[in-house]
């Protein structure tokens, strides 16, 4: 089965680190160096997601029990982040708090089928957003905060699945 619909909740822990941003000839970014800023928190995710999978890997008759997949599809998130600022040029207070958000998750991945049913996954996949708030700087000047894009997220991670329903397409 080729197509797969996959419903999901996923939880974990997110940060962002000025000092992490590469620049020019691997320094820091200038902006990155200039503000020095932290940001961590908590991200629980609810998603919806359509499956492309390359292998018949659940079929018992093959050999092959395992196949590579790409995703796409779309998510609700909750965020509660603090951010917290080291540099020395300017004055900004440290900020915190929760929101909402919609993203679409992109990704791919690889899948063992461990029985007819359950499946054991890894997967890595980038979350594009509709917010600039993850990390409480959207309010800020040019100089501190581009406005004008919105907030990414990344999620590697291990799974166990069901499932649930299977149609079966004939030969």
């Amino acid at each position: 089965m080729p197509i797969t619909l996959r419903g999901a909740f996923t939880g974990g822990m997110i940060q962002a680190n000025d000092e992490n941003v590469q620049g020019v000839n691997d320094a820091t970014a200038p902006l990155n160096s200039y503000r020095q800023a932290t940001m961590k928190g908590g991200l629980a995710e609810v998603s919806g997601v359509l499956e492309y999978n390359f292998f018949n890997y659940h079929n018992r008759k093959d050999k092959i029990h395992f196949t590579p997949y790409v995703f796409i599809g779309v998510a609700g998130f909750y965020a509660n982040t603090k951010t917290t600022f080291e540099g020395q040029n300017f004055n900004i207070p440290n900020t915190s708090g929760g929101m909402l958000g919609v993203a679409i998750p992109v990704g791919a991945g690889i899948k063992y089928a461990l029985s007819p049913r359950w499946n054991l996954g890894l997967e890595a996949g980038a979350r594009k957003t509709f917010t600039d708030k993850l990390d409480h700087l959207s309010n800020e000047n040019a100089f501190i905060a581009n406005r004008n894009t919105k907030d990414w997220y990344f999620y590697n991670g291990v799974s166990i699945s069901y499932t649930f329903y299977k149609i079966y397409c004939p030969d």
